[in-house]
């Protein structure tokens, strides 16, 4: 299974910081990242981390998403909210694709603020949504349940034996960075504003459905080369446009 880190997005409470480090050695994942977090070394996340208190001291604290995702190249945001633009898949979905990827690859499952959860912007940063179906009557689930859940997925499919090793999986292309394909989206959003594809007012909404388009694809170092060429092309043809 690919090397998966839960990677908690400016946290409100210590106590679920540690009951999350649990969930991550309950299920096998291979570490925590905050981003964020305020004060969460207290004695409540120690206790909630019962058993598994190393994963809280290597935790690894970043100041944005950006640089927690980095070298990432699978990122899959979580969010309950209903109505999206984008329509999410399950956690058992995500966890098929991440089968899929290299043994060696890194992968970030994002999850938000206790209250608020991820921002739309946020989503926009990861490369698939995920959405975890619960009863009509308690639709929310706590910050650790929604870990478990991802967690158990990923472990069940890795024990159940469908990850498949490099060698069986005939065809497998190495996946980019998040750095490098948010590069090449940003630059083609860009590129999109410059011909008027996009205008000032719709671009967030209908980029989100391209970021998604490339998030499932899950672009190789050579087709992010591509998408940069592209943007500089549409840039171009776009100056030219404008001048006359």
């Amino acid at each position: 299974m690919a090397r998966t880190r839960v990677v908690l997005n400016r946290p409100e409470r210590p106590e679920n910081i540690g009951a999350v480090a649990r969930v991550i050695a309950n299920t096998g994942l291979d570490g925590l990242d905050l981003i964020a977090p305020g004060d969460w070394r207290t004695v409540e996340s120690w206790r909630m981390a019962w058993r598994a208190e190393e994963f809280l001291e290597q935790a690894r604290v970043f100041d944005t998403l950006d640089e927690a995702l980095g070298d990432a190249v699978y990122v899959a945001g979580f969010a309950g909210r209903t109505g999206m633009r984008v329509e999410p898949i399950t956690p058992r979905e995500m966890a098929d694709e991440i089968a899929s990827l290299d043994p060696e690859a890194p992968v970030g499952l994002v999850f938000g603020r206790e209250s608020t959860g991820l921002t739309e912007k946020e989503l926009s940063r990861c490369q698939r949504r995920v959405s975890i179906p619960s009863h009509p009557r308690q639709p929310s689930l706590n910050l650790a349940q929604s870990v478990m859940v991802a967690g158990y997925e990923l472990f069940l499919t890795e024990l159940t034996g469908l990850t498949k090793a490099k060698d069986e999986t005939p065809g497998r292309q190495e996946r980019a960075p998040y750095k490098h394909v948010e590069r090449a989206l940003v630059s083609l959003e860009e590129a999109f504003l410059e011909i008027r594809f996009l205008t000032p007012d719709n671009r967030a909404p209908r980029f989100a459905e391209w970021r998604e388009l490339f998030g499932r694809a899950g672009l190789t170092p050579r087709e992010v080369k591509l998408v940069l060429a592209l943007a500089r092309k549409l840039r171009n043809v776009g100056r030219i446009a404008n001048a006359n």
